[in-house]
């Protein structure tokens, strides 16, 4: 096979990759996405190695290891075709070239001075991470970056272009397609993940791949393993004719056509340099895993040297940085409502710490429930949950039996859990201000609370007047908001939800007082 094939695969592989990642943002309510998701999902290295941690080992979380086994092999593959932030990375360089002259379109070798910035950047994040606080993996990891932009910007862009198809085929009599209800999402969030595509995109445009060799902790995790990969692009010193033609298509600015040097750590594998050699310049082939240590070798055992020397220096700031985070954090609700001073984690996330340490922030959860009661927050968890979903009751209720978020999170931050489990599962406990309640100030009958919980934790019971107030058992509350979203009272709701640090088990109902059947059309109010 001639090497100049290896683009157009990597094309091909990148492009069927990409593609499947954004459709199961963009359509997460198809069940036939879920083989699809278990298997990318578990291939993107840092969710992978936080659903290691958060299910306790689990052989099935193990799809970072096939991340770096293939790393050693061939390089950083994942870089070019796995990750989906890579590829969009490679569209926007590729339209960008459009609008520049010619001589611009070109890339140019860059020594790699850069290195002590990449690996105190991976080292302060991984400090973080340990210390508790997952705020610089949810603002550089690729991953969680292409899953806030999926769900705050191309997700609210494909909804109107596929309703705008259902209404003009409704116009025809075509009803093939149903309109879906768009995801309002809050301004705040919109604009960061608008700030981190454009950061991301005007840095792809400008410089190709420098935010994977910069800013990007999975670029730096690889870059230690990718150093010296069995499978490895060189220079044919004796075709090379020094036109630098390989130099000027290097996305990642590692080949240098004059001292025939290639920065293994910051190859990405995109093989573009084969198909612009008009020689046999460069060559692709394995080579002994042991040999004679270069000059450039020593450099890099020299990075890692450095990286190391971070890590252990960043580590006695580990008390420090903790305590910082916690005093963000009790600064942090005064955007939410008096009444819900806690905020409300996805059922089968155990505990607001558990839901922190392994939480990204790539939306998945917030694109696939189907009542988009999940929603991004911005410092509700505080500095150490930055940009993390929560439940919003104001917006909707969380289904009794639906379990759709549990099955989609990739790291583990949400627990799998079946139909019958999450009925149990208490995530928040509901309270009742009867000084706001419509049949106290109003005097007038409601009971929309009561209608609508799924375990009778609310029921009216004889108030004055022949009235009815509802009353609350909050053992059998599982915190699902239906009440409070019900609730017709406001700006503030007479019942609400509060969320539990540590999520319990709810005392089961007896079969014969389950759940009512509700058998209207609309929610009310």
């Amino acid at each position: 096979m001639k090497l100049s094939s290896l683009r157009r695969i990597r094309i091909a592989v990148s492009l069927i990759l990409f593609l499947s990642m954004l459709f199961l943002f963009l359509a997460t309510g198809y069940g036939i996405l879920d083989p699809i998701a278990n298997v990318l999902l578990h291939l993107q290295l840092l969710p992978s190695v936080l659903s290691f941690f958060a299910l306790f080992f689990s052989i099935s979380t193990l799809g970072f290891l096939l991340v770096i086994l293939l790393t050693l092999v061939f390089g950083r593959v994942y870089c070019s075709s796995i990750c989906p932030m890579g590829t969009l990375q490679d569209i926007v360089t590729a339209f960008a070239r459009l609008f520049k002259p010619r001589k611009k379109r070109r890339f140019n070798f860059s020594s790699n001075r850069k290195r002590i910035l990449r690996y105190s950047i991976l080292g302060i994040t991984l400090i973080l991470w340990i210390s508790g606080s997952l705020f610089l993996v949810n603002l550089l990891d690729p991953y969680s970056n292409f899953g806030k932009v999926s769900v705050s910007l191309f997700k609210p862009a494909y909804i109107w272009f596929s309703n705008s198809i259902a209404f003009l085929f409704e116009g025809l009599d075509i009803f093939i397609l149903s309109p879906r209800s768009m995801h309002t999402l809050p301004w705040d969030v919109v604009l960061i993940s608008a700030v981190i595509f454009l950061t991301i995109a005007v840095m792809a445009a400008w410089r190709g791949r420098l935010f994977c060799n910069t800013l990007c902790p999975a670029g730096s995790i690889l870059a230690l393993f990718s150093s010296r990969p069995l499978f490895r692009i060189t220079f044919n010193k004796q075709e090379c004719t020094f036109c630098k033609k390989c130099e000027w298509v290097c996305k990642a600015e590692c080949l240098d056509s004059k001292t025939h040097q290639v920065d293994h750590s910051r190859c990405i594998n995109c093989f573009n340099c084969f198909s612009a050699c008009p020689n046999n310049g460069i060559k692709y082939q394995p080579l002994p895993a042991v040999v004679k240590k270069s000059k450039k070798a020593v450099e890099s055992s020299g990075e890692k040297r450095q990286f190391m020397l971070t890590m252990a220096s960043g580590l006695l700031s580990i008390p420090l940085i903790t305590k910082l985070a916690r005093s963000q954090g009790a600064s942090s609700p005064g955007m939410v409502p008096v009444e819900n001073q806690k905020v409300v984690t996805p059922p089968g996330s155990l505990s607001h710490e558990h839901f922190t340490n392994h939480c990204i922030a790539c939306y998945l959860c917030v694109s696939a429930c189907p009542t988009k009661v999940i929603v991004p927050s911005f410092f509700d968890y505080g500095l150490e949950g930055f940009m993390q979903p929560k439940l919003d009751y104001h917006k909707n209720f969380c289904n009794f039996d639906c379990v759709r978020c549990s099955e989609v999170c990739p790291t583990g931050a949400i627990t799998r859990q079946s139909e019958e489990e999450k009925k149990l599962i208490k995530i928040g406990e509901v309270k009742f201000l009867a000084e706001s309640c419509v049949v106290t100030v109003d005097r007038n009958d409601c009971g929309a609370c009561s209608e609508h919980c799924p375990t009778k934790a609310v029921q009216m019971v004889p108030y004055e007047d022949g009235l009815f107030i509802p009353e609350v058992y909050p053992e059998i509350c599982v915190g699902c908001g239906a009440c409070e979203y019900a609730c017709p009272t406001g700006p503030y709701k007479a019942i609400y939800v509060t969320g539990l640090p540590v999520h319990q088990v709810a005392v089961p109902i007896e079969e014969a007082d389950g759940p009512r059947e509700d058998e209207s059309d609309d929610f009310p109010f």
